[in-house]
């Protein structure tokens, strides 16, 4: 076997994967939707209405304003000066590719797209929007555990109430406060005992510690760069808090406008739900995170309300889903056609990534 012809059949076992990957999540959601009754959700979606559907427009709207000028304020802290147009629709193209794959690779011609449109080095490019992915997901943790904090100590209610599995509330918040310690131990770990880190997780898989020594090496460059412009690393802080709080009311309005049983349900129970259901979506398994997300979120929610129907509000993470897909097509779609962005730039920015990875 040559060594070209062994290229070619990686290559188009690679494409075979991603072509039944996709299938799988179109199946994936074609059963969720006839689960949850497909005339249940079509009711669902007109419930809604039309001054609904536009609060939901203006405030998405805002958020990706909003991460248009934290992304500026990113390379600026970084000292590089990238146009509001580069950072706006860069942001459109990423959210559209990310919502199509299972592989984060909007970030990638995020990455691609901001390299070569406002000339710096890729290796630039990437500290800066690593620094961003980061941020978001401190940011995340922070809110959770802000969110948990107050929960355990309000004890909402009536802390004996009997939820998921005959346990009480409180058993869950602290159980919920463990993992965010841990995850949070991880990853200081990985910040201060890189090394060691990495040398455990290379003999599990170099694939996955390649791609790790890369994501901590352009942290740690944005952490150095920053050192000098913490006022701007202040307002970043300030707007990614502002973003993520935004995003997760906007999924706790479909939550309260469609659940029937929503007078049950504390607001902040609802507002983790959605955050988890983003967490979820950090690991690439299915395009967008459909199917995985929306169970995660459901499933929040059924632990300490477990008298809700799992298919009423598995029905209200697949239309908040679908909004916001819906949206993204549209503002992505627009900003590919304006950069003339065609998918198979993508080899060709992953090849670059990765040439500048070994170098």
């Amino acid at each position: 076997m040559t060594e070209e012809y062994k290229d070619n059949f990686f290559l188009r076992l690679k494409r075979n994967k991603r072509v039944l990957i996709w299938i799988g999540t179109v199946i994936l959601i074609l059963f969720m939707v006839f689960l949850v009754d497909f005339t249940n959700l079509f009711h669902k979606i007109l419930t809604i209405g039309l001054w609904w559907t536009f609060v939901f427009i203006i405030a998405y709207t805002f958020t990706f304003v909003i991460r248009t000028y934290r992304l500026d304020l990113v390379f600026k802290g970084l000292e590089h000066d990238i146009s509001i147009s580069t950072s706006y629709f860069s942001i459109g193209i990423s959210f559209f590719l990310n919502d199509l794959s299972p592989a984060k690779l909007g970030d990638v011609a995020k990455i691609g797209i901001i390299k070569d449109h406002e000339n710096i080095k890729l290796s630039e490019s990437a500290c800066g929007i690593t620094f961003e992915r980061v941020m978001d997901f401190i940011i995340l943790f922070f809110i959770s555990s802000l969110a948990l904090i107050y929960l355990y100590i309000s004890g909402i209610g009536d802390s004996q109430r009997k939820t998921l599995l005959g346990l009480n509330l409180q058993f869950y918040l602290i159980l919920g406060a463990i993992i965010i310690v841990f995850i949070f131990f991880i990853f200081i770990l990985l910040m201060y005992k890189t090394d060691l880190f990495l040398n455990l997780i290379r003999k599990i898989s170099p694939r996955i510690s390649n791609f790790l020594t890369s994501f901590i090496i352009n942290f740690k460059m944005g952490i150095r760069q920053f050192k000098n412009s913490k006022k701007k690393l202040i307002i970043i802080i300030i707007l990614s808090s502002l973003i993520w709080i935004i995003e997760a009311l906007i999924g706790v309005m479909f939550l309260l406008l469609l659940l029937k049983e929503n007078y049950q349900a504390h607001i902040l129970i609802l507002l983790l739900a959605i955050i988890i259901s983003y967490f979820s979506k950090a690991f690439p398994i299915t395009p967008g995170g459909w199917g995985i997300s929306e169970n995660v979120g459901t499933l929040f929610i059924l632990i300490f309300y477990p008298q809700i129907s799992f298919y009423e509000v598995l029905a209200i993470f697949i239309i908040e889903h679908l909004f916001r897909s819906a949206y993204v097509f549209f503002y992505g779609g627009y900003s590919i056609l304006h950069y003339n962005f065609k998918l198979k730039e993508l080899e060709n920015i992953k090849l670059e990534i990765y040439c500048d990875q070994e170098k």
